[in-house]
Formats: C-alpha cells, sequence, structure tokens
C-alpha cells in the first residue's frame, strides 16, 4: 500500500516535471520566434533605408548634373525628407538669385543702351552745327550765333542727362544716407507752390495747395523730399497736356502723411501707368525733346519716397491724373 503511493507521487511529480520542461521550451522557441522577427524587421528596414538612400543619392546626382532648375518631387521616411527639403531649399535660393543677376544684366544693358541713345542725338546735333561753323559752311555772324546757340541746348540736354543719371545711381546706392529733420510738410508745398508759379501761369496753369491740417510736423530728408516733388511738378507741367490746374495736397492720416501731386490734363493711357516708374520710360506721347525729359524723374522720385520708408502710386483717368505718395511721419 505504502509502495503504491510512493510511485504514484513519483508518477505525479515526473508529469510536473516533464510539463515545466515542456513549457519552459515553448517559452523559449518564443523568445527566438520573437528574436527573429525582430531581426528580420531590423534587417527589412535597413534595406529599405538603404535603397531609399541610394535612390535619394541618384535623384540628387541627376539634378545636380543635368536640371538645377527643378526642385526634388521625392517622399521618403522624415530624416530623408528633412534633407530633400533642404536641399530643395537651396535650388529654390540659387534659382532666384540667378533670376535677379540675369534681371540685373538686362537692366544694365538697358541702361547703357538708353544712355547712348539720349546722349547720341544731342551728340550728333552739337558735332553737326560745330561742323557747320569749324568749316565756315555759314552766311553771316547770325547765322554762327544760331549754330552755336543749337549746340548750347544740346549740350545742356546731355548735362541735364548727366546729372539725373548720377543722381539716380546716388539713392539706388545702398549706402545711400538720409538728413533727417522735423519740418512742416504743409509749409514745405507752399514753398514749392510759389517756386513754380511763374512757370505754371507761362503755360496757362493754376497751382493750388491745400493741407489737412494747416501744419503738419513729420521727419524726413528736406533735400530730398523737395526734390521729389519738383520731379513730379515738372512732370505735370512738361506732360499734363491740357491741363489748367495743378493740385498740391497733403493730409495727415494716423501715422503717415499722404502727399497728392495731381493736374487734370490728358490721361495716361491703361498700358503706360505701370511703367511710369521705370527708368527711360516715357509715355509715347511726350517723347518730343521739346520738353527736355531724360525719362529717369519719376524713378528718382520712386527711388527716394521708398529711401524715406515710404510708396508711391499714379491713378488717371480723364478727369484727373494723381501721383500719391505716403510717408512715414517719423521713420525709425
Amino acid at each position: 500500500m505504502i509502495a503504491s503511493i510512493g510511485q504514484k507521487n513519483l508518477e505525479t511529480n515526473l508529469q510536473v516535471n516533464l510539463q515545466n520542461l515542456l513549457a519552459n521550451r515553448v517559452s523559449l522557441v518564443g523568445i527566438v520566434i520573437i528574436l527573429d522577427l525582430i531581426l528580420t524587421i531590423v534587417l527589412v528596414t535597413a534595406t529599405y533605408h538603404q535603397m531609399e538612400l541610394n535612390h535619394v543619392m541618384v535623384v540628387l546626382h541627376k539634378t545636380a548634373t543635368n536640371n538645377l532648375n527643378k526642385e526634388l518631387d521625392v517622399k521618403v521616411n522624415h530624416r530623408l525628407q528633412n534633407i530633400i527639403d533642404s536641399f530643395n531649399l537651396l535650388i529654390s535660393n540659387m534659382n532666384r538669385h540667378a533670376k535677379e543677376q540675369q534681371q540685373s544684366e538686362k537692366s544694365k544693358d538697358e541702361l547703357i543702351s538708353n544712355v547712348s541713345h539720349d546722349i547720341r542725338t544731342p551728340l550728333t546735333s552739337v558735332i553737326g552745327y560745330l561742323g557747320l561753323i569749324e568749316s565756315k559752311n555759314f552766311n553771316d555772324l547770325g547765322q554762327i550765333l544760331k549754330y552755336t546757340h543749337i549746340a548750347y541746348k544740346k549740350s545742356l540736354e546731355m548735362q541735364n542727362l548727366v546729372n539725373s543719371l548720377f543722381e539716380f545711381a546716388n539713392v539706388q546706392h545702398a549706402t545711400s544716407r538720409l538728413k533727417m529733420t522735423k519740418f512742416d510738410m504743409a509749409q514745405m508745398l507752399d514753398q514749392l507752390s510759389a517756386d513754380f508759379e511763374l512757370e505754371a501761369n507761362k503755360r496757362g496753369m493754376e497751382i493750388i495747395v491745400n493741407s489737412h491740417p494747416d501744419k503738419i510736423m513729420m521727419q524726413g530728408d528736406t533735400e530730398k523730399l523737395g526734390r521729389i516733388f519738383n520731379n513730379l511738378i515738372m512732370n505735370a507741367l512738361k506732360y499734363g497736356k491740357g491741363a489748367t490746374h495743378i493740385w498740391l495736397t497733403a493730409e495727415k492720416k494716423d501715422t503717415e502723411v499722404v502727399v497728392t501731386v495731381a493736374n487734370n490734363g490728358k490721361a495716361i493711357p491703361e498700358d503706360s501707368l505701370k511703367h511710369v516708374f521705370d527708368r527711360f520710360y516715357r509715355v509715347e506721347d511726350s517723347r518730343s525733346k521739346k520738353t527736355g525729359g531724360t525719362g529717369l524723374g519719376l524713378a528718382i522720385a520712386q527711388s527716394m519716397v521708398q529711401l524715406h520708408g515710404g510708396t508711391i502710386a499714379v491713378t488717371s483717368n480723364d478727369e484727373k491724373t494723381s501721383f500719391i505718395s505716403h510717408f512715414p511721419i517719423s521713420k525709425s
């Protein structure tokens, strides 16, 4: 009886041990399988990343050697995508710089062409009339005086062009500085009106000044501001065909002063409005050399307004042409 019980206990213990052993083996096999899966995932991921990296390198090489104008259109994992985005930003900046460089070169070529044309015309006249005097191809002293007078006027045209070019180059230069002082804009417009009153009367025009309020104190470079409004008023006098009035208006609005120079002459053609501030641009009807214009006056005015941190725009219709300038009251 005792032996039977002992044998039964032994069988039970053996069975338990076998079950434990099997359980341990199952756990071990499970761990091995899990580790194998992890290793497989790591290898597959590494292989995929390597394939992605190889693909990116191929695309980068093709772009660098063939077409730097086109950004990369590649979607990859987050870390590689940051590299792609940075490369695309580099391409974008390079392309923008290249376009700016091309535009700068084009502008230089146009400037040289325009200057050459505008100098050649009066210079040809000067040489021609002086040549007539040099060859004694004249009848009397009166004819000599006529030739020299024409040559003198053409020389003044060239001088005016050279001075305008110098002024334009100066305000375009990055180191151009403003001599800021506090002044009354309303008083400046009154003075400008007095300066141009005689010239306006000769052309059958009247200059009218309006300021709101009557005294507008602000900061600015009075010399350059005077040049701005000189150019705008001269533009109205020369090209305001059929005009009877020129209005100089200043108005204080919050933190800025709005100054308008307007005339009731012939409207500027719509297709010319967007070009009036381009250097050497002249509205076709105003190309006559009798005006003595260089095509730089409005470009100089715009540059000087921008130098003050302001803006200038033009509107034109059958009733009125207005050049509207916005200036900060105080430029920091």
